[in-house]
């Protein structure tokens, strides 16, 4: 087995950084829009985060980059609106968004007490889609959110 030294980790870490970046601007390009900093440093927030954020939770991880809360706002609309996020309301007064693009299709369970969120990767409701689909319907989706008390706060 070969041995890599460090700047060979350094090289494949900047790799897989300017794929990403490059995969973010065709998603952004297939949807004609403008490719800029601030949507792939949002864009990269939300691919490295297997929960779906907040805007503030977004914001904070961005503080470093000085990208204003406006923006922010604007980016997170606007990716809605193209589909390259999904908006979830777990009615808490606090959007959050995850992306979409690459990830499978999945619901969630929310903690009443700390607001952790997790994923639940098995949905029941896809055979109900596909019998809504044999009656005719057509371009069905569904949400469904799960809520409890986590085991941290149980004890």
């Amino acid at each position: 087995m070969q041995e890599i030294n460090k700047t060979e980790k350094i090289d494949l870490e900047k790799d897989k950084i300017d794929f990403e970046k490059e995969e973010f601007r065709i998603i952004l390009n297939s949807r004609s829009q403008r490719v800029t900093s601030p949507r792939i440093k949002i864009l990269k927030i939300l691919k490295s985060n297997h929960k779906p954020l907040t805007i503030a939770e977004i914001h904070s991880k961005l503080s470093k980059d000085k990208i204003d809360l406006a923006t922010v706002y604007r980016t997170l609309n606007l990716f809605s609106e193209i589909k390259i996020v999904n908006e979830i309301d777990f009615k808490d007064e606090f959007k959050r968004y995850e992306l979409v693009y690459d990830r499978h299709h999945h619901h969630h369970i929310v903690c009443r007490k700390c607001k952790s969120v997790e994923n639940v990767e098995t949905c029941i409701l896809d055979d109900l889609e596909k019998l809504l689909s044999k009656k005719g319907y057509s371009e069905i989706t569904h949400s469904l959110e799960f809520f409890g008390i986590c085991k941290n706060c149980s004890n």
